[in-house]
């Protein structure tokens, strides 16, 4: 039995031969990861994350790891952890000057995200080629840098430069926008509307009902009744303006629609049908509140409609009356308990109010009574995939699939799915047979290269971008994941110009506002990535990266008092961040107040915890 390393929260007995801590799945004192580093023990530790000291046992040198804590950050965290710490390996690698902090692997390896840094050795440049990371030079005259553990006989040259460190981001919260990997293929109000029987029941049209036992197909008996007598008002051989008005609206003529109803009222003013049907065209027409008006009226007319006030709940949606609209819903329920698409419609409404535990009980209620409709199965997968329960929505979209196989967004979204649960490449096999399914669709192409991007075929990513790109030039997440492969190819100028492109059809995408300040910052154009840095924190103040980048920035361009306000704002917004404080003593040392900054440092010394302090 071996105690986890976590001996203050944790202090589990785990078996002698785990990896990892059955309770709370950090690495074991021994455990390799990925085969590799061996770790030895743990240095620090925050509310997110865990700093391990280790060993790379193929190049035999000291390295720290950073690993996410499993229970304490999502899937969505760990992928913006993942993409970040790939960035910063891209640009570790013009990095060889001794003393240098740098990225040289992360990854992934059972229940643990992580990054691995180590220090360079010019003495062991020839030999070891690792990957280096991105920094800004300054000379030191008092400060010394904190080393990692040196083996037994070894030692840190005395002389060796301090350089500023730019920061990773660690979780989501520090990038509200997050990273975006996946443009959701979620199911619209409109596909559940199309599939809903008694959108066309209610504008006259006659439809199959739905053959199942239960399942409500209220009041198709009494329109055909309804629509074959004579209305009061009309004469035997007038031109059927009602008739002609359903006709109209199927075909998608909504302005012939409108006015063919227009003239249904003006012979029957009390014409639930025709003042239905005006509704629902003043709605593809665009003049929502007046279709409100058009079937306040239907329903004053006919109360106990349940279609009329499941339709008066759509255009209260569209009008963002959501308290109303669940009322309608209600009133609808009330008619006629077993109505399959006021449930649905129902659970749409509550997934937007971020009410997904109950908009599952109203989508589970519609399926039960009938589980034929794949868009409202899709619905589900939907919302168990927003609550990460992955395997639930992958049961879900299974069942949609077997009722709708053709269906490419169904495939796309199940590709999306195998990919949140650590299986990318049969992601990609799903996401290449949706995309043959929808050649047109960019989402489809775009999540392919996702999945391309996951396994590092970065080439084949950056072409399936590319053909999400010229079918939707302004999907902002395609561009930004561009410019994150562009920078893993070290082709920087390229992913610059892919960033803008992302900026431009989305201004508020803060992580790439970041990585395009962090990329001009290392091709040295200082004065562009303080204005990028700016904008990043105009829509997070408390980015403490960004403020630690800008700080390398000013820095850079000799603003010393700037960077010092800057890299105090970094350790004020994360102070357990050791890379924020060196910086801040270096800083404080060009300045002369040397007391400070050997404060500063020893603090961040004491953060890192090294094995020879």
């Amino acid at each position: 039995m071996g105690m986890c390393l976590d001996t203050e929260d944790c202090r589990f007995q785990n078996l002698d031969k785990a990896r990892f801590c059955a309770k709370c799945g950090i690495p074991t004192q021994g455990a390799l990861l990925q085969g590799r580093y061996e770790i030895q023990d743990l240095i620090g530790k925050d509310s997110s994350t865990i700093t391990l000291r280790a060993t790379d046992r193929h190049e035999g040198l000291p390295v720290t790891v950073r690993a996410l804590l499993p229970e304490k950050t999502s899937k969505e965290e760990r992928d913006i952890f993942l993409q970040d710490a790939e960035l910063a390996f891209a640009l570790s690698s013009r990095i060889n000057e001794s003393g240098s902090i740098r990225v040289i692997d992360y990854g992934q390896d059972g229940p643990i995200t992580f990054l691995v840094k180590s220090e360079v050795d010019t003495s062991m440049t020839e030999k070891h080629t690792a990957k280096r990371r991105m920094t800004v030079r300054v000379g030191s005259e008092i400060i010394q840098p904190a080393q990692l553990p040196y083996g037994d006989g070894e030692s840190a040259d005395d002389n060796i430069l301090t350089e500023l460190r730019p920061t990773i981001p660690k979780v989501s919260h520090q990038i509200p926008n997050g990273t975006p990997m996946e443009v959701p293929q979620q199911v619209s109000r409109q596909q559940l509307l199309d599939t809903d029987p008694s959108r066309q029941r209610r504008y006259g049209l006659e439809i199959p009902s739905v053959n199942v036992e239960g399942a409500s197909t209220y009041g198709q008996a009494e329109r055909k009744e309804t629509s074959a007598a004579a209305q009061p008002g009309e004469m035997k051989g007038e031109r059927d303006w009602l008739d002609e008005g359903d006709r109209a609206y199927e075909l998608g003529n909504y302005e012939h629609a409108f006015s063919a109803y227009e003239a249904a009222l003006e012979n029957n003013a009390v014409s639930a049908e025709a003042w239905s049907g005006k509704g629902a065209t003043l709605v593809h027409l665009g003049h929502v509140k007046e279709a409100l008006l058009a079937y306040d009226q239907a329903l004053s007319l006919r109360p106990n409609d349940p279609d009329l006030w499941n339709s008066r709940a759509h255009v209260l949606h569209e009008l963002h009356r959501y308290d109303e609209e669940m009322y309608c819903y209600d009133q609808a329920l009330a008619l006629d308990p077993n109505y399959v698409f006021a449930w649905s419609g129902r659970g749409m409404t509550l997934v937007e109010q971020n009410r997904p535990e109950e908009a599952l009980l109203a989508f589970d209620r519609a399926l039960i009574l009938d589980a034929t409709q794949a868009v409202i199965w899709q619905a589900m997968s939907d919302t168990l995939y927003s609550l990460r329960r992955y395997e639930d929505a992958l049961l879900a979209i299974n069942r949609a699939l077997d009722l709708d196989p053709d269906n490419a967004i169904m495939w796309d979204i199940k590709g999306n799915i195998l990919r949140r649960m650590q299986s990318p490449d049969q992601a990609l096999l799903l996401h290449e047979h949706a995309t043959l399914l929808s050649p047109a669709s960019a989402i489809v192409w775009f999540d392919k290269a996702n999945d391309l991007r996951d396994l590092k075929r970065y080439a084949e990513a950056l072409e399936d971008y590319d053909r999400a790109i010229s079918l939707d030039q302004t999907l902002a997440g395609a561009w930004y994941n561009r410019g994150n492969v562009l920078a893993a190819m070290h082709l920087y100028e390229d992913a610059l110009g892919s960033y803008d492109h992302a900026l431009h059809y989305d201004a508020g995408l803060i992580s790439a506002w970041y990585n395009k300040g962090s990329l001009l910052h290392e091709l040295g154009r200082d004065e562009e990535a303080l204005i990028a840095f700016d904008y990043a924190l105009a829509l997070d103040a408390h980015y403490s990266a960004a403020w630690n980048n800008k700080g390398l920035s000013l820095f850079a361009l000799g603003h010393l008092e700037e960077a010092l306000a800057a890299f105090d704002q970094a350790t004020s917004f994360a102070p357990e961040e050791p890379d924020a404080w060196y910086n801040k003593a270096i800083v404080l040392e060009k300045l002369t107040r040397t007391e400070e900054a050997l404060s500063c440092q020893e603090r961040a010394r004491n953060l890192e915890q090294q094995a020879n302090i």
